[in-house]
């Protein structure tokens, strides 16, 4: 009974991990450049909605606390300096940093009995996924249907559907229809130091 209790609650807070700082940088249309010195670095375009990077593998980087990232504010000049890749669809990123912080986890104010109701198919080819994420993005794409019905009609282990869940309200693939919906955060920009430090020398010189 007690190992039920923890997987039926057990949640994370996307603050403590990359996932958040995506999110600022996509609701405040801010370009920023994620990096760790030890795992690699992240491009966020938030006003195109595109992300570039260099890493094959973003799981670790996704699972990284989110005090271990250095951010920066990128200016026109700097972005172009920093793309050396393709870029890509930034949801496919805020789905990665959602089912990989996730490891079978609720999201911070998601609940074990929440509605979800399905927003758009998620391009599968280009994301971490099982066989059951069609199962359950087809039974969703038929009517909103709750995360327990989800469990026992498709007899999927709970943590499983938990992931699919943070990765696709992450990306925007669902939303909790239950009468009281997983409010959206209110994200604030992320700061501009190199703009700061300009100010700061401005008012020194007055």
């Amino acid at each position: 009974m007690e190992a039920e209790i923890i997987d039926l609650t057990e949640s994370f807070s996307p603050d403590d991990y990359v996932i958040n700082i995506i999110r600022r940088a996509v609701s405040n249309s801010q370009n920023i450049l994620i990096d760790n010195p030890n795992h690699g670095r992240v491009i966020v375009l938030g006003n195109t909605g595109e992300y570039y990077t260099d890493l094959e593998n973003l799981q670790s980087f996704c699972q990284l606390p989110s005090n271990s990232f250095k951010v920066t504010v990128l200016n026109e000049e700097k972005i172009d300096r920093y793309k050396t890749s393709i870029g890509r669809n930034i949801d496919e990123l805020l789905w990665m940093s959602g089912f990989y912080a996730s490891e079978g986890r609720l999201i911070e104010g998601g609940k074990w009995d929440d509605v979800l109701e399905l927003c758009h198919w998620p391009n599968f080819t280009r994301i971490p996924m099982s066989i059951n994420f069609l199962r359950i993005t087809s039974l969703l794409s038929r009517s909103a249907t709750s995360i327990e019905h989800v469990i026992v009609t498709l007899k999927i282990p709970r943590n499983e559907v938990y992931q699919f869940y943070c990765a696709a309200h992450c990306s925007g693939v669902i939303q909790v229809n239950n009468g009281t919906n997983l409010s959206k955060p209110i994200l604030k920009p992320h700061r501009n130091n190199a703009l700061l430090s300009v100010l700061l020398k401005k008012i020194a010189n007055l």
